[in-house]
């Protein structure tokens, strides 16, 4: 039994399950699969037709009256005929016979109207015209309209008389009438299933890097959450607390993906499954190359398996030798700056952005001594609005290691203050303060409740006054507090000078199972406890 997975074949037995067509396929744990049944691909015919010249198709859009059914079924009568004459108002195309009434009445066109008239009056001269002016004209069929000239519509001043139109081809769909499920049940059966789609590739376009870069960002643990969706798109809103800048636009193809760079939504990304036109409020991120139909699929809530390229090229936090394999993994070159050696830490690359690093024959390194990272463990169901302004602003929301310039400080003083942003901090409600003392390490931000609101400062020496930035109870909101050593955060600070911090993530504790609680209980019993 042959099936399709992700557009390859894969054989299979009668009785194989989801899991085993899964075998060294993209595919995250906990994800959406679509498995699809499908029939043979039809053809449906839409009210659209091609008139196919040789300066290339003109659209036709028929609409609903009798006079756009004599045209279906005049089509083979009028193909191959000609360009008979054309004035400032009309382009002619015949002749050719009807049953047309003659009336001798005058009638009002619009640009771009195409409609049949008649030669002299006279039915077996009848000719398809194409208005190039809004004018009134009497041309024997009165109010005969068959629709309107959609697109191609330059092609009008192109043709000249005696030049035949080509064909009238109709405009199809292509479709599958197929029946799509999808499950992340790895033993699903996969009877009477013809195609399975794992995942979601997407190829990146290298004119918008910095939409790029919140793509991969976004997409870098190797799925995506889909929020939203409606007929034309499904979307993605997890991380709309981002600056962007306007970069390609284009229309918006079934199975674009774009990013909003800005007004509400900045930084949603949107996969489309219907055309719409092109907007500059969206940035072009790529194309679709694979699972198009596990997209059309998925519900607001499903988990998809993302797949980009390239890659996220993202060597801060690995050591120097690490950065250095994985560059040249990827057939790029290290320059080593700072600290050379290889265990020490990478805290910046540049260029920083993949579609710019890819570009590059070597990348830029600079490491420093792992003592100089300093490791920080944060509340963000304490305080969510100020973790993620902190993140935002030390750049830890899209790099394993941010940095922190130092604001103020002197030899001696209980705290340091990093530089924040009055502007990203104005709605920054008050939230977590510290309790009945600050306590050394504690790291906080102030509220938007005080004029030096978004400054960030880590406290040196507890107190039961002020917080880490100097503020009352009131105006400061505790983030977290740093686990690494302070004696050597403090060692050489100065203001302008930057520090480096990385997020710790503690380790929960492992839960023990009724199992082995009652096998515990049995082992102390039988010791005697």
């Amino acid at each position: 039994m042959i099936i399709r997975v992700n557009s390859e074949p894969v054989e299979i037995t009668a009785a194989s399950l989801l899991s085993d067509a899964l075998k060294d396929k993209p595919y995250q744990p906990g994800s959406l699969i679509a498995l699809i049944r499908s029939t043979e691909s039809m053809k449906r015919e839409t009210d659209e037709f091609d008139l196919v010249t040789p300066y290339g198709p003109a659209r036709l859009k028929l609409n609903d009256t009798k006079y756009a059914a004599l045209f279906r079924e005049m089509i083979r009568e009028i193909v191959a005929k000609k360009v008979r004459w054309q004035t400032s108002k009309v382009l002619a195309i015949g002749s050719f016979p009807t049953q047309i009434e003659v009336s001798h009445d005058r009638a009002k066109y619009k640009r771009f109207d195409c409609f049949f008239a008649l030669g002299g009056f006279d039915s077996k001269s009848t000719y398809l015209m194409v208005a190039k002016a809004d004018h009134e004209g009497q041309y024997g069929s009165p109010g005969a309209i068959v629709g309107r000239i959609t697109k191609g519509r330059h092609i009008l001043a192109l043709m000249k008389e005696g030049e035949a139109l080509l064909d009238i081809v109709p405009v199809v769909e292509e479709f599958k009438e197929s029946n799509t499920v999808v499950t992340d049940d790895p033993k699903h059966a996969l009877k009477d299933f013809d195609a399975i789609e794992t995942y979601v590739g997407v190829k990146l376009d290298k004119d918008s890097p910095i939409a790029c870069e919140h793509f991969l960002v976004n997409t870098e643990k190797g799925f995506l959450s889909i929020t939203e969706r409606t007929q034309t798109y499904c979307a993605c809103s997890s991380e709309l607390d981002v600056n962007l800048m306007v970069e390609k636009s284009a229309i918006r193809e079934p199975g674009m993906v774009t990013v909003r760079n800005q007004g509400t939504g900045m930084g949603r990304i949107y996969f489309y499954l219907t055309r719409r036109q092109i907007s500059n409020a969206h940035s072009l991120v790529g194309s679709v190359t694979q699972g198009l139909e596990l997209l059309r699929a998925a519900p607001v809530g499903a988990k998809l398996t993302m797949v980009t390229d390239p890659s996220r090229i993202m060597v801060i936090g690995m050591s120097q030798a690490e950065g250095q394999r994985s560059l040249e993994a990827r057939g790029l070159r290290q320059k080593r700056t700072g600290e050379m050696v290889d265990d020490a830490v990478i805290v910046e690359q540049e260029p920083e952005l993949t579609l710019e690093a890819q570009l590059e024959n070597e990348i830029e390194t600079r490491g420093v001594r792992a003592e100089q990272v300093n490791d920080l463990v944060l509340t963000p169901d304490k305080a969510p609005q100020t973790y993620r302004y902190f993140r935002k602003m030390t750049g830890l929301d899209h790099k394993p290691i941010g940095t922190m310039k130092v604001y103020f400080t002197f030899p001696d003083m209980p705290l340091v203050s990093f530089a924040g942003d009055i502007h990203e901090s104005a709605d920054l409600l008050p939230e977590n303060p510290f309790g009945e003392r600050s306590a050394s390490g504690e790291l906080a931000v102030t509220n938007m409740s005080r004029p030096s609101r978004g400054l960030i400062g880590i406290r040196f020496e507890e107190s039961e006054e002020f917080g880490s930035t100097g503020e009352e109870r009131y105006g400061t909101n505790v983030v977290g507090k740093v686990v690494s050593s302070l004696d050597l955060l403090k060692k050489d600070l100065e203001e302008g000078s930057i520090i480096y911090v990385r997020e710790i993530v503690p380790s929960l504790p492992k839960k023990t199972s009724k199992k082995e609680k009652v096998a515990n209980k049995e082992k102390k019993n039988a010791k005697g406890y």
